[in-house]
């Protein structure tokens, strides 16, 4: 579930020229867009509706480079796209390039945040929907551990959206296990940086039992760790969980039967699409404020894990 370099590339309408008067253009602007699985899906699902819709979408993945993200977005602000949807990695480095697309006609959307200077939010509420995975864990940890747990959060500290997700995960399981230890805390978001992480900290944390993370990448390359560490894949005392309900993650919790137990699944298709009908709304000047979609908490066995691969078009 990865784009080519290609097609994650801003796409150029010329040095400073400006798109043709005819064309209706959704720029998208998501950071790491390329590694986030469920990113994929949506940004697939944004494209498909807005070719039905009379939309051409373009999508730039900066990586984790505010100062490429930023440029490119300003210049697409000179080329007069009609819609600029933008993951904001720190909301408030946004504000002036977004009030100037703003006074230049160009339309604002904000993946997942809210800042100021915008038109909509498209997204989620990003504590609410970690907050519930931890309470998940933290229920779970009260129920088959007597409360007691080794806890591992694979987080993002670098953006927003992963400190928001991240505190709601550490509050939900304090909220229902508060004797659960956090033993450690990194970043990771990919299945390379799962695994690698994960790796390291099972070797200084042996002990360890529970491992969330904001990412269902990371947490799938955690539960290929938690194997290569020569654990039990269906250890009744473990719990990996993870958010976005991705193909890999869905798929083993279909199954069933192992340590990965839970995601919180993103509706993955009508959040995509709601880049374009917000987007086009709000061109026409019928928007009725932010679309925030809630993601669902799947778990093992879930006939919910099959709904959602559906949507990913996976069997």
């Amino acid at each position: 579930m990865a784009l080519s370099t290609a097609a994650l590339a801003v796409v150029a309408l010329g040095p400073s020229s400006a798109a043709r008067a005819d064309e209706k253009i959704i720029a998208i602007s998501f950071p790491n867009a390329s590694i986030i699985g469920a990113v994929v899906t949506e940004i697939e699902a944004a494209k498909a509706k807005g070719a039905a819709m009379g939309y051409k979408v373009v999508v730039d993945d900066p990586g984790t480079d505010l100062n490429k993200q930023i440029n490119t977005i300003k210049t697409w602000t000179e080329q007069k796209v009609s819609v600029i949807v933008c993951n904001t990695l720190q909301p408030a480095a946004f504000e002036s390039v977004a009030k100037q697309a703003r006074a230049a006609g160009v339309k604002w959307i904000t993946y997942g945040q809210k800042i100021d200077n915008q038109d909509a939010t498209v997204g989620y509420a990003q504590y609410h929907d970690g907050r519930a995975l931890g309470e998940y864990a933290g229920s779970w940890i009260t129920e088959k551990q007597g409360g007691k747990a080794k806890v591992v959060i694979l987080g993002y500290e670098k953006g927003v959206w992963g400190q928001q997700r991240g505190s709601g995960i550490k509050d939900g399981v304090k909220a229902k296990a508060p004797n659960a230890e956090i033993v450690a805390e990194q970043d990771a978001i990919s299945p390379t940086e799962g695994l690698n992480v994960t790796r390291s900290i099972l070797e200084a944390h042996p002990d360890a039992n529970v491992i969330l993370g904001v990412e269902d990448p990371a947490t799938e390359g955690a539960y290929k760790a938690w194997i290569a560490a020569g654990k039990d894949k269906a250890d009744p005392n473990a719990f990996i969980g993870g958010m976005d309900g991705t193909a890999q993650a869905l798929k083993l919790l279909r199954e069933g039967g192992t340590v990965y137990r839970a995601s919180m699944a993103i509706p993955l298709v009508a959040v995509g699409e709601a880049m374009v009908t917000t987007g086009d709304a709000l061109l026409k000047g019928t928007n009725k404020g932010d679309d925030i979609v809630p993601l669902e908490l799947v778990v093992e066995k879930s006939p919910k894990a099959e709904e959602y691969l559906k949507q990913q078009g996976e069997k």
